[in-house]
């Protein structure tokens, strides 16, 4: 099961873009938690935590929710985030209430392990998805999902079917998505072309001693 991220915050009221922009000069951002048969509530949440979270782990998980004035924290995904247009800063966040034991989608990241023995045999790794959609209940979800590419050698691939999960976790990403690809090396690539052209080339000289 993934440990939930925490986020502290406070409740707030509906009010105008002047009182938005002074909520963010605080470096509190405004979101909402809806769910669970319960009227929205809206809050502000630590600007600074959340930035830090989604930079270093992207938006998928669980956030565990510590507002002021609630008697117990309140689990939750994160269902949308709304960005600058200029600055890409946060400006604003979804989230869904939801149950432990309840069926939820989300997004899963992939750890990737093994790079170094991709290039210890001279291969180059060109990595594609990053994050698994998956579904499973709250409690199953895992933190992230390990991708092994030490085997891996010029040529070979891993796609999102390729990636083992727990039994109770379904897959919903297009299993034919590229995770991870090996090239050969630059080097490598340049001395095949100058093979090619090698050969290329004494192929025309017969040619041309052929026709005299």
């Amino acid at each position: 099961m993934a440990s939930a991220h925490t986020l502290k915050g406070v409740k707030r009221e509906l009010g105008s873009k002047g009182y938005l922009n002074q909520l963010r000069r605080t470096q509190m951002i405004p979101g909402v938690v809806y769910g669970k048969g319960e009227p929205a509530l809206t809050i502000a949440v630590e600007g600074k935590t959340v930035n830090r979270i989604f930079s270093h782990s992207g938006y998928g998980g669980l956030f565990n929710l510590e507002i002021e004035g609630e008697p117990q924290p309140v689990m939750t995904l994160v269902r949308e985030v709304q960005r600058h247009p200029v600055n890409k800063d946060v400006i604003h966040v979804d989230f869904l209430a939801v149950s432990m034991t309840e069926e939820i989608t989300s997004l899963v990241p992939i750890l990737i392990v093994g790079e170094e023995e991709v290039v210890k045999r001279g291969g180059i790794l060109q990595l594609g998805a990053k994050e698994v959609e998956v579904s499973c209940l709250a409690a199953d979800l895992p933190e992230s999902i390990r991708c092994d590419v030490s085997h891996l050698r010029v040529g070979d691939k891993i796609t999102i079917a390729d990636l083992e999960v727990p039994p109770t976790v379904q897959k919903l990403s297009d299993p034919e998505a590229v995770v991870a690809l090996v090239l050969g090396s630059h080097r490598a690539s340049a001395d095949e072309t100058a093979e090619v052209s090698e050969e290329s080339q004494g192929e025309a000289e017969t040619g041309a001693k052929d026709a005299e």
